[in-house]
């Protein structure tokens, strides 16, 4: 007996070309990956190519937005089905985000990630907000296909938990690895120095709340080095990476960071959370090539105050991001930093106002100091609102030949605003185009496999779990007809 694919198949043989179909797997691979992960395994229901496409996938993305409503019971079912009648190919990236609740099991979470290492996985990317961490998926720091890891896991779920910081195992051998990405995990300098050593092509480091234990962050082929809060740690550590053209850092004081040599950084984002600068380092000459800067936080004014009297010129400088003190207060940063800025095109203050009853502190004396921005295009001021401390800078601007039609002002409120509503657009967007695929299977029920339970309605237990009627007999290992409430 022909099966639905096979006879759907001769019934078309007659109709137009399927161009689509004739394009190369490597770029029909590309558009299945653009797909959501529901639709693409319900189009292997077109023809015997697309069944062979969608059961050698390359791109795996499972995101809970896709799943809403759904069961873990389910979700896990239907990426087990999914793995199971795939075929033993390489695969170039799996993705799973996950940040629902309840959590998933971890057990589940551990099968999937070693199935994709398995199989030659070149991205794998997942950020959970529940996961046991001590027990971590086999072969996962030795998978040696491995170019881009980004481990993003939140605390263990109360009755799984032995540890809520991820610890880097001995055993470590990526040597295909080139960006890696690790939150809520202790670093300390044996287990870094391991990483790097065993990452020979490691250029891109992203360290995300985790606890630092560090002496020195030392890499010889490091481009891209990020580092966003920190939650436990020495928090004094050196920089030796001579071919760093990227440093974004957060939350940490500007004194816990030194530099051994001056790397040739394009671009730098520092926002910081100390109130002093003592530092012995030179900062302003680790920016000093830089074409795009964000400088904020108290310590980052001091040591400006500190470093740019003496400083050299920042000749390829267009984007300059620079605040979240109050600027008026101390115009000599500003005017300083401009002066030294020839080729600035586009100016962005975050002006901090005076907390109530403060006093201005001493400034730096500003008498004479002027500066020429020929190329300057725009200048943004972000402010609480339009005060007498906005008013000086905006003088300042003007004075120095900047015309009014080009300084614009956000307010703080309005920033905020926008980005909820910026979010909520996002969120309806994807809610319509989840619920028009659900109206659309429900209303084409061959879409859904011919097993008789997976037609019930696309928000019942069984629907749309991915099982293959040709392989019923490994699916139905799988399948669990009584989900109870998870």
């Amino acid at each position: 007996m022909e099966s639905g694919d096979e006879h759907a198949i001769e019934s078309d043989s007659g109709s137009d070309t399927d161009r689509i179909s004739e394009l190369p797997e490597d770029i029909l691979q590309k558009i299945l990956s653009s797909v959501r992960i529901r639709a693409a395994v319900r189009m292997r229901r077109l023809s015997r190519r697309w069944r062979e496409l969608c059961e050698s996938l390359q791109f795996i993305h499972l995101d809970y937005r896709d799943f809403e409503h759904w069961k873990v019971k389910k979700f896990a079912r239907f990426v087990n089905n999914l793995l199971l009648v795939r075929q033993k190919v390489d695969l170039h990236t799996f993705q799973l985000h996950w940040d629902s609740h309840p959590p998933l099991n971890c057990n589940d979470v551990r099968m999937w990630i070693g199935y994709a290492v398995k199989n030659n996985v070149k991205v794998l990317d997942v950020k959970l907000r529940l996961y046991d961490k001590t027990d971590l998926p086999p072969g996962i720091f030795t998978c040696r296909s491995l170019q881009e890891l980004n481990l993003q896991w939140g605390e263990a779920p109360l009755w799984d938990c032995k540890h809520t910081g991820l610890v880097l195992p001995d055993m470590i051998n990526l040597p295909s690895l080139k960006r890696l990405t690790l939150r809520d995990v202790e670093v300390s300098d044996l287990s870094l120095k391991r990483f790097i050593a065993r990452s020979p092509s490691l250029e891109d480091i992203h360290l995300i709340d985790s606890a630092m234990y560090l002496d020195c962050i030392a890499s010889t082929a490091l481009k891209r080095l990020t580092l966003d809060g920190v939650l436990d740690g020495r928090c004094v550590f050196k920089i030796s990476a001579p071919h760093l053209i990227s440093f974004e850092c957060t939350d940490y004081p500007l004194k816990a960071i030194s530099w051994k040599g001056q790397p040739s950084l394009e671009s730098a984002r520092i926002d910081t959370c100390g109130y002093t600068f003592d530092g012995e380092s030179k900062f302003t000459g680790v920016l000093a090539h830089a074409k795009k800067l964000a400088l904020f936080g108290a310590d980052i004014k001091v040591m400006l105050e500190k470093e740019l009297p003496t400083c050299s010129v920042f000749a390829s400088l267009t984007t300059l991001e620079i605040g979240d003190w109050y600027l008026s207060g101390d115009l000599f940063v500003v005017i300083r930093f401009l002066q030294l800025s020839p080729r600035l095109e586009k100016l962005t203050f975050r002006h901090r106002s005076l907390d109530s009853g403060a006093a201005e502190s001493d400034a730096m004396p500003i008498g004479g100091i002027t500066f020429q921005c020929p190329f300057l295009e725009s200048v943004i001021i972000h402010c609480s609102a339009f005060s007498y401390g906005v008013a000086k800078l905006v003088n300042v601007m003007f004075v120095n030949g900047i015309s009014e039609d080009k300084i614009n002002f956000t307010l703080d409120e309005d920033i905020k605003e926008r980005e909820r509503l910026e979010r909520i657009c996002a969120d309806e967007e994807r809610s319509k185009e989840l619920s028009i695929f659900e109206k659309m299977a429900k209303e084409n029920p061959e879409w859904i496999d011919d097993d008789p339970d997976a037609l019930s309605e696309p928000d019942s237990d069984q629907s749309d779990a991915y099982s293959d009627e040709s392989d019923s007999d490994q699916s139905d290992a799988y399948s669990d007809e009584s989900d109870d409430d998870d």
